[in-house]
């Protein structure tokens, strides 16, 4: 809790977002929508500021402060651990295959680059918590990201895992809100696939999403 207060108090929820199993809490919290968190991985979709933007705050250095070790992957990633958390920024990765780490100067970190990200935070709204403002995505956005991305997990246990916070969700989604989310997004042919695959597997009717 008093890293994203922290966050919240430089202005990062401005414009980026909390995602991942996070934001599961959240959402059982405004919507009702019960889930057990099984994870310790802190994730946050970081807004791409203009490439020139200058240093508004130096996350690496207020994060280590809290008592985090920060350490680079194998691809260059930025990461920060602390009793068994682990923290990392993901940006948004227009296209392509390039998986190079993203350097965002803005905030002193280096992101991790994946598609469809820009769905959490273009699709995403602010809440109260205790005394500070966190963003998070709209639970029709993560649903949908989740419906895709569950279908290029290479490990079973993550894919698993993302197909149950859909089957959680599924019950609160709005079919209008679908629908904006869904249109905003060029589906090639392979992600139209992998929705379809994963509406499959929890049953849920495709044509809510506004596909056929």
């Amino acid at each position: 809790m008093e890293l994203l207060r922290t966050l919240s108090s430089v202005g990062f929820f401005e414009r980026s977002t909390l995602i991942g199993s996070w934001v599961m809490p959240i959402y059982q919290e405004l919507y009702q929508a019960r889930y057990v968190l099984k994870t310790l991985d802190v994730d946050f979709a970081v807004h791409m500021a203009h490439a020139r933007k200058d240093l508004r705050a130096d996350l690496e250095k207020i994060i280590t402060s809290l008592g985090f070790t920060e350490y680079l992957s194998i691809g260059g990633v930025q990461k920060f651990s602390s009793g068994g958390y682990e923290v990392e920024f993901i940006a948004h990765r227009k296209g392509g295959l390039n998986d190079n780490a993203v350097p965002v100067r803005e905030w002193n970190v280096i992101a991790q680059p994946l598609p469809f990200i820009n769905i959490l935070t273009e699709f995403s709204e602010e809440a109260k918590l205790d005394d500070f403002i966190i963003r998070f995505p709209i639970p029709e956005a993560f649903f949908i990201h989740k419906l895709i991305v569950a279908q290029k997990r290479k490990a079973e246990s993550k894919q698993l895992k993302d197909l149950e916070q859909c089957s959680v969700l599924m019950n609160i989604v709005r079919d209008d809100r679908l629908h904006r989310v869904v249109q905003s997004i060029l589906l090639s042919r392979d992600t139209k696939r992998h929705i379809r695959n994963s509406c499959d597997d929890i049953g849920f009717p495709l044509r809510r999403l506004g596909i056929e």
